[in-house]
């Protein structure tokens, strides 16, 4: 995914708005503005936590779907990886076992799926090798990438305190690329809407409730026609 795609990363269903001020209350930059009687979202202020999603109780407040891109990718003839993150054991609780969730992910059409686990033991090795380098030097995680984005928008001196490595996410689509097959395309798989514009290194990005959608889908084409 280009991360150009950020510009319209959260947004506004005008139609579903009905200026009840709770996103411009709760959103934690003060992104969003009331516009013609229409809340809308200053993507130059924007940090995509998404908490505006959350908190709207009309529905009107989305984020970039990524699921006709991924479905476009899983029926080209290209060879695609998903990496999930580890927090999707308690998100898809509902499952006895943790490989029935790979199972489904296996069904859409990925030819592999990783835990990015792994790439998080590889980051926070080399976190370690960072910490005992100098251990009078304070860093702040570069893991997630609304923080990221929160001190690249608000807090530019703190930018050089950032940790100089990739996240987890990134570690894992490297080593992939590297060690097993360089032309897979990746399509990572996790909770955060921020990671839609991490980097131009993954090629899609889903979150949980994109991939419920997709497995949705799967189970309504899947059932017998009376």
């Amino acid at each position: 995914m280009s991360v150009q795609e950020n510009k319209n990363l959260v947004f506004t269903i005008k139609d579903k708005c009905r200026v009840c001020f709770t996103c411009v209350r709760e959103c934690p930059v003060k992104a969003i503005r009331i516009v013609n009687g229409q809340a809308e979202v200053m993507q130059e202020r924007c940090i995509a936590c998404g908490n505006c999603t959350r908190v709207c109780s009309q529905g009107a407040k989305a984020f970039l779907n990524s699921v006709s891109n991924v479905q476009k990718l899983l029926k080209s003839d290209q060879k695609i990886a998903a990496l999930v993150a580890p927090s999707f054991a308690s998100e898809f609780a509902e499952f006895n076992d943790y490989r029935e969730v790979v199972g489904r992910i296996r069904e859409l059409g990925f030819d592999k799926v990783y835990e990015v686990a792994f790439g998080a033991d590889m980051v926070a090795r080399e976190y370690r090798k960072l910490m005992y380098s100098d251990k009078k030097r304070g860093y702040i995680s570069s893991d997630c990438p609304a923080i990221v984005n929160y001190i690249e928008k608000y807090h530019t001196p703190l930018i050089e305190d950032l940790a100089p490595l990739v996240s987890p996410m990134v570690a894992m689509s490297r080593y992939i690329k590297n060690k097993v097959d360089r032309n897979f395309k990746i399509v990572f798989i996790g909770p955060c809407i921020a990671k839609k514009a991490e980097s131009e290194e993954i090629d899609e990005i889903l979150t949980f409730v994109e991939l419920r959608e997709m497995f949705n889908e799967l189970d309504a084409t899947s059932m017998p026609s009376d």
